[in-house]
């Protein structure tokens, strides 16, 4: 039996970058999305007491409200600093601790999510790449230089950062709200039942917010492409422009791309 030709359209979605392909990239990083993960875990939870340590120094040793914490420092402190100002003392130097400490975990988890990245990205530009070699003439013709390389660039850039903080704030953010949401249960669950039943009122008004701004990103890098091509075209017949004496033209217009790209920007 003859063979059947490949069909170009299957070839296009096997070739299709999705979410579900990003998505597995990552997951290649198991145990480094561990490690970044659980360091970002530690920096949260260094972070999250240091606002709360100063008023309950100041209800339990200036107000007299409840002991708790006066019982943890005694054992820290020797008698003789067992005063207010010894409790502030130690209530500073606890704070600047977990500020440091906080500091520390958010350079180091910054450092391996925009690792993961990177990674995730160079391996999505490798196969653009790859893909530019079976790319017909007539294709990249019409795409033109600059938006071959604004793809390869601009919007992998725009996609590594999404990625980055996506992978970087998604774990913190849900062990964040299932906190909050228990202490309030805890506190008051009328109030807290109350506030839950709003939240996908305010999801709803994200994701739709996300949609808006996803297009105008798009809007922001469709014009940074424009320019690019601008540019690419301009330089590449500079020597015809000058002897043409239509730098103006060519320089004016070169100036409303950038204009543009600022507009787009401004408002993205």
């Amino acid at each position: 039996m003859p063979e059947r030709p490949p069909d170009p359209s299957a070839s296009r979605r096997i070739d299709r970058l999705s979410w579900a392909e990003i998505r597995r990239l990552a997951l290649k990083h198991k145990k480094a999305l561990w490690i970044a993960n659980g360091v970002a875990v530690l920096a949260t939870l260094c972070s999250v007491p240091i606002p709360l340590l100063l008023p309950l120094l100041v209800d339990e040793v200036l107000l007299g409200h409840g002991d708790a914490a006066l019982k943890v420092m005694n054992h820290a402190l020797p008698t003789a600093w067992q005063s207010a100002a010894g409790y502030i003392g130690l209530m500073l130097l606890a704070t600047l601790t977990l500020r440091c400490g906080a500091l520390l975990f958010n350079v180091v988890q910054a450092r391996l999510f925009a690792r993961l990245a990177k990674d995730i990205v160079y391996r999505i530009r490798i196969r653009l790449i790859e893909r530019l070699k079976r790319i017909s003439l007539g294709e990249y013709e019409s795409l033109g230089s600059g938006t071959v390389a604004a793809h390869l660039v601009t919007d992998l850039d725009t996609l590594d950062k999404f990625i980055g903080e996506t992978l970087s704030r998604f774990l913190v953010a849900m062990l964040t709200l299932v906190g909050t949401a228990g202490i309030l249960v805890w506190m008051h669950w009328e109030l807290a039942l109350l506030i839950l039943l709003f939240n996908p009122l305010v999801i709803y008004a994200t994701v739709q917010l996300g949609k808006r701004v996803k297009h105008l990103k798009k809007l922001e890098n469709d014009s940074t492409s424009r320019f690019t091509q601008a540019l690419t075209e301009t330089l590449d017949a500079i020597q015809e422009v000058r002897a043409g004496n239509r730098q103006g033209y060519f320089l004016g217009r070169l100036g409303m791309r950038a204009k543009e790209v600022r507009d787009y920007a401004v408002n993205s």
